[in-house]
């Protein structure tokens, strides 16, 4: 009976919570007739534990699998046992051999045996060793008697024998952690892809989500524009009359330049006569103009706050043509050689008023802040060609200011003072500054739009100032905004002089 409980107990004996390779517990070891024992590979003090034990080895010890399995296989050794070869077995382990020996063993009943013993080190697929396999065999003689040459033999058969089988099952082993090894790899290259394909799915996903969001605000946006353009469309039907006044006044102004060209052109022979006509006709080609600013004053001043964004455009059409005629103008003066400046004492609050008033309204209807600085001191100048300075830089400022503030105001410097025109435009490149007073040259229109004029301001304002003897600065921040600057000799008595 104690056999069969040892046989049955052997067929699942395996250490609880241990980790075991599957093809140590096949039921290859219990068709052995050497007893087989499965180890752990510590070597160290108390030793390696019993993981496993076949039928084999409870046949021939007497002890079962439960009664084995979690102890040291020293229990095994009785007095006989040579210390020498225990130490053999460590020795030869460590160096990672397997270990050949024959001890004397003690069985359950307490009768002693002669046993052949082969541990070989069981290595895994990183190359450490796992476990350490144990085959004994009894040798059957008497301990006493002397062992035939038959015996001997057979011994060595068997032992020979148990050798093949656990290199082959090596073999096995290794060749099985070979292919658990590629399969692993080519496992990790599968995941790899599948992640790398989910991740890419997710990109796609993401960006459907952000185009889906964009089409759906670009929807709404339409839907709102369209409602604001049915609204606007609205109020231009109202505004329909009184622009149509306006329009009547610009085609009456259109035909006196019109006039005025084809005398220009009748005079192309003579340039000194056409240059000396523009300049005395500089009263009758200004009149018009006036007159429109005038018109669109009014009708500012009847307009709702709807419609100030439209207004807002006239009045900033009106300055850009008002702007070009007088540069054509001063051009043309200047080139002809018939401004001749007049040098005199000059209150610049008075000045600065003025343009504040006339640019103000054109500021407010594009939402920009416009503000004058007050400043009581006396300059040495020209009061109409210094005006004319400063209305071009405002005006320049105003064109290429979208939103922000535009400053006026001055600084004493020495004997002279400096009036500078602060803007939160686009900036100027440092290598463009000195291009931007050619004239014709407008660093942000390539194409000679001329809806935005032609280039003329800053031209004149350079021409001036040397005309007048005055300094023009610049200093500019890409993407911050710009100022202009120019520099007028202080008032030191009540006099007046002709400029040289």
């Amino acid at each position: 009976m104690a056999d069969e409980d040892g046989l049955k107990a052997a067929d699942g004996a395996v250490a609880a919570g241990t980790k075991v390779r599957p093809l140590i517990v096949q039921p290859l070891w219990d068709r052995l007739d050497h007893a087989v024992i499965v180890t752990d590979c510590h070597l160290d003090a108390p030793g390696p534990t019993i993981l496993y034990v076949n039928r084999a080895f409870t046949t021939l010890t007497g002890y079962r699998a439960d009664e084995a399995i979690g102890r040291s296989p020293r229990f095994l050794q009785c007095r006989r046992t040579d210390p020498a070869v225990a130490a053999t077995i460590k020795r030869d382990l460590r160096q990672g051999d397997s270990a050949r020996v024959s001890l004397v063993n003690r069985r359950k009943d307490g009768s002693d045996y002669l046993c052949s013993l082969v541990v070989t080190p069981l290595v895994g697929v990183h190359g450490e060793t796992e476990h350490f396999i144990c085959v004994a065999d009894a040798l059957k003689e008497d301990l006493t008697e002397n062992r035939a040459p038959d015996a001997v033999k057979r011994l060595s058969a068997e032992l020979e024998q148990a050798q093949t089988l656990i290199e082959d099952l090596e073999r096995r082993l290794t060749e099985a952690d070979e292919v658990i090894d590629r399969q692993n790899r080519e496992l990790a290259i599968v995941t790899e892809r599948y992640r790398d394909s989910l991740a890419q799915l997710d990109a796609i996903q993401e960006r459907l989500a952000i185009r889906e969001n964009a089409l759906e605000r670009r929807g709404r946006e339409f839907e709102r524009s369209d409602s604001e353009l049915h609204a606007s469309l609205e109020e231009l039907r109202a505004m329909d009359e009184e622009l149509r006044l306006t329009l009547e006044r610009m085609e009456e102004a259109n035909i006196q330049l019109g006039r005025a060209n084809e005398e220009l052109r009748r005079l192309q022979a003579a340039d000194a006569d056409k240059l000396q006509l523009l300049a005395s006709a500089s009263h009758d080609l200004r009149q018009p103009v006036m007159s429109m600013g005038l018109f669109l004053d009014v009708l500012r001043n009847r307009l709702g706050a709807e419609e100030r964004p439209i207004m807002g455009g006239l009045l900033a059409a009106h300055l850009s043509i008002r702007t070009l005629l007088e540069g054509m103008l001063d051009t043309a003066r200047l080139d002809a050689g018939a401004l001749e400046p007049m040098i005199e004492p000059l209150p610049i609050a008075l000045m600065l008023e003025i343009i504040h008033g006339e640019f103000m309204p054109q500021a407010d209807m594009r939402g920009l802040r416009f503000r004058a600085v007050p400043c009581t001191v006396t300059v040495f100048s020209d009061g109409q060609l210094l005006e004319r300075i400063l209305r071009n830089l405002v005006a320049n400022a105003l064109k290429y200011t979208v939103s922000g503030t535009i400053l006026m105001g001055c600084r004493r410097c020495g004997d002279r003072l400096r009036i500078e025109v602060w803007d939160t435009g686009p900036g100027i490149p440092e290598d463009s500054q000195q291009a931007i007073f050619e004239e014709f040259r407008q660093l942000d229109n390539p194409d000679r739009d001329q809806k935005r004029g032609v280039g003329l301001g800053l031209a004149i304002v350079a021409r001036l100032a040397r005309r007048l003897g005055h300094e023009i600065g610049l200093r500019s921040w890409p993407d911050r905004g710009s100022v202009f600057s120019v520099m007028v000799p202080l008032a030191s008595a009540d006099k007046r002089r002709r400029h040289p």
